[in-house]
Formats: C-alpha cells, structure tokens, sequence
C-alpha cells in the first residue's frame, strides 16, 4: 500500500471515533447542567420560622436588654399587642383637636388670649379609639375646665415659653381629672397638651 491508502484508511478511522466522542461529550455536558439545575431548583427551603417562635425570641432578647441596660427614661416606648391571625397592633400617638378655638379675656383686663389646643394620647388602636371617644363625650366639661384655667391667667403668666409650658401641665392635670378621674390607679393614656396656635391680643 502506498502512503496515500495509509492516509485515508487512518482519517476514516479518526471521523468513525470522533463522531460517537462528540456526541458522547455532549450527553455529558448536558447531562451534569441538568443535575446541577436539579439539585439547585428543589432543595427545600429552611421553613419559616412559627410566629410564636419569633415572638419568643423578641421576648427573651427584649428581656435580656432591660436587665443588662440600665433603665429607659422615656415612657412612650412602643408596646405591641398581638392580634389574631399574626398581626401586631403598635402603641401610637394619637390626637384630638377641638373643632373651635378658645378665646378668654386674661385676668388683668388688659387684653384676649386666643388658643387652639389638642390633646396628645398614647396606647394601641382599641384604647386610642376608647380615649377619643371619651375626649368627645366629655367635650363641654373639658371646654369647660379650659375656659376657666384660661381666664386665670394674667399677662405676666404667660409671657414666656416656659410658662407657656407650665400653664399646658396645668391643662393636663385638668383634663386628666375630668377623663381619668381622680381615684385612677392605671397610667393615663393622655400624654399631653398641645397648643396649636396662641395668640395675645393685647389692650392699648
């Protein structure tokens, strides 16, 4: 045999061995990205941890922070209360307003104040909703009350910002009087007084 025979009996050989190799490679390849996808797509998940597992641990951490810290001085830390089916109801500020301003002559004669007041209260949606329903059945007492608190007040009283101050403290009191009663033993859930506008009229 010449050279010639010898090259084209050994290339035939070759493409009847390549052919099944690439094929086979191929079967390969195909076959370890669809383990890989496999394996990757249906590993389960960590399950969610229960509800009351997590409240759990808040708790305990919660719990944990307050004897290693030392006490929080502010009062308004958001509580949560749990409701039903997982939702939690947070603690919040919210406020009454009264629909029309108070308007008094001060003490000394000389001059008219007029305020616009609201009142602060705190706790989670069930006591919020309690409290302003009482601020609104209790409405005329409290006008009231405000209306003589603020008749007392001379010009000298409330000059300044810190008797300003002074003088809504002295509003708290009324009011909590009036919507808590006087033999309370539970925390108000009033928390302040606000003035939403104060203006001095004075007489010349």
């Amino acid at each position: 045999m010449d050279d010639a025979e010898l090259s084209t009996q050994q290339s035939g050989k070759l493409q009847r061995f390549l052919l099944p190799l690439i094929i086979i490679g191929c079967i390969t390849i195909v076959l370890t990205l669809f383990a890989v996808g496999y394996l990757t797509l249906t590993t389960p998940e960590t399950p969610a941890e229960d509800i009351n597992t997590v409240i759990g641990k808040v708790t305990t951490q919660t719990n944990e922070k307050t004897t290693s810290d030392e006490a929080v001085e502010d009062d308004d830390t958001e509580q949560t209360t749990q409701l039903s089916e997982g939702e939690f109801d947070f603690d919040r500020h919210r406020y009454y307003s009264f629909p029309l301003p108070f308007v008094s002559n001060l003490a000394s004669g000389k001059g008219m104040l007029t305020v616009e007041i609201a009142i602060a209260t705190y706790g989670n949606t069930l006591t919020g909703e309690a409290i302003i329903k009482q601020l609104e059945s209790f409405n005329p007492k409290i006008r009231s009350a405000i209306n003589l608190r603020l008749a007392q007040q001379k010009l000298a009283d409330i000059d300044s910002v810190k008797k300003r101050k002074k003088l809504t403290s002295q509003l708290l009191d009324d009011i909590k009087l009036i919507v808590d009663k006087p033999d309370t033993k539970q925390p108000s859930a009033i928390t302040d007084v606000h003035f939403v506008k104060f203006v001095i009229s004075e007489a010349y």
